[in-house]
């Protein structure tokens, strides 16, 4: 008889204006409570120390939280035919439980977010439901943000190394090189020289600090199978903030296979980057052309790096990469000279240089083309 009082004595404290509840005084819902939305909620008074379940449902149209003030919820649920849409901040202190619907926010307002708190969980969340806008998380080492696009889950998981266990996660299905919810976009041609592609279908994004390590995952819907040929070749790409390039960011690990798995970064410094997704490394096992081996001991079999390309187009600029980036080898009008002997002072000049994979870039800027892949240099 309480809890059924309770509930009348909500409504008729609020009002139902139109088809929303409008709370414009100081309620709070006690323990054991059960609230049932089936309307849009407007909040412009406190609602931000309930206990017991809430939840909104709707079984054909969508639902709104709005107001001035961002509601609190202890444990919440939702079953929304057509999502329930935020234009204010939730918060949620205990349970989310996805039933069916997403949660769903402006994807270019990172200020309308479902806020999940330090002792809080969510279960339930799958392709057709899940957060389909930004999801902040406080004071959780491990979490994975239940985010996603359309009738598309696409959780991104961090790990806090150190402190503040502070972040917020949303996912894009957009071009980084030409996003629709960005004002600039992340040059995919501007990337480490391991990195021989950024994946130009989707990306995350994620603001925090600190020291973490973040997991991505993918399935048959990110079409990686056009890009690399094993997942072995599959890392994390973060878009380094001051030097404006995707950086590669590792794959400590990895499981699965090129139409359904993930991979972890190493661990990185937050505070560099906030944009993530997937980049390919150069297939060190392709032996197509475009990749090389060099064996400069002067036997005139492979003794100097050759590219037919350069008679074609002798006004030309060859670099040749070791794995840390480094310049160790660069010729203007390259004319097949390199036998493994640098010009760069990275060790020492006109040295050989160590056995192992170096990377290069031949530019023919006159034609704008440009060509890349790798070498295995052999003592």
């Amino acid at each position: 008889m309480q809890k059924g009082l309770f509930i009348l004595l909500f409504i008729l404290s609020q009002g139902l204006i139109g088809q929303a509840v409008h709370n414009f005084g100081n309620l709070q819902l006690h323990s054991k409570g059960l609230v049932g939305f089936h309307t849009d909620f407007i909040n412009d008074g406190s609602f931000d120390d309930n206990l017991g379940l809430i939840g909104f449902y709707h079984s054909e149209e969508s639902l709104l939280i709005s107001g001035s003030f961002s509601p609190a919820f202890y444990d919440f649920e939702t079953a929304v035919e057509r999502n329930l849409y935020l234009e204010v901040p939730i918060i949620i202190d205990n349970s989310l439980n996805f039933i069916y619907g997403n949660i769903t926010s402006v994807r270019n307002d990172k200020n309308v977010y479902t806020k999940i708190s330090e002792n809080a969980f969510y279960e339930g969340a799958v392709d057709i439901a899940k957060i389909d806008g930004h999801v902040a998380v406080e004071g959780q080492k491990i979490f994975s943000f239940p985010v996603g696009n359309g009738n598309l889950i696409r959780p991104l998981l961090i790990e806090f190394i150190d402190g503040p266990f502070l972040a917020k996660c949303g996912y894009f299905h957009e071009n980084p090189d030409f996003p629709e919810s960005f004002s600039t976009g992340f040059d995919i041609n501007r990337k480490d020289v391991d990195l021989s592609s950024i994946h130009a279908q989707e990306f995350w994004n994620v603001t925090t600090s600190g020291m973490i390590q973040i997991t991505l995952n993918w399935n048959s819907d990110s079409n990686l199978d056009s890009m690399v040929e094993d997942a072995e070749n599959i890392t994390v790409a973060g878009w380094d903030k001051k030097n404006e390039k995707w950086t590669n960011l590792g794959n400590f690990k990895y499981e699965g296979n090129i139409d359904q798995g993930w991979v972890t970064s190493n661990t990185f410094n937050a505070n560099d980057y906030e944009i993530f997704t997937f980049g390919f490394l150069f297939n060190l096992k392709n032996k197509d052309s475009g990749n090389y081996a060099l064996t400069p001991n002067g036997d005139g079999a492979n003794d100097f790096f050759v590219l037919k390309i350069v008679d074609e187009y002798p006004s030309n600029n060859l670099v040749i990469f070791n794995r840390d980036g480094l310049i160790v080898y660069e010729k203007t009008d390259y004319r097949n000279e390199f036998n493994g002997i640098g010009n760069k002072k990275i060790i020492q000049k006109d040295q050989h240089l160590p056995a192992g994979v170096y990377f290069y870039i031949l530019e023919i800027k006159e034609h704008n083309l440009k060509f890349q892949g790798y070498m295995y240099l052999a003592k």
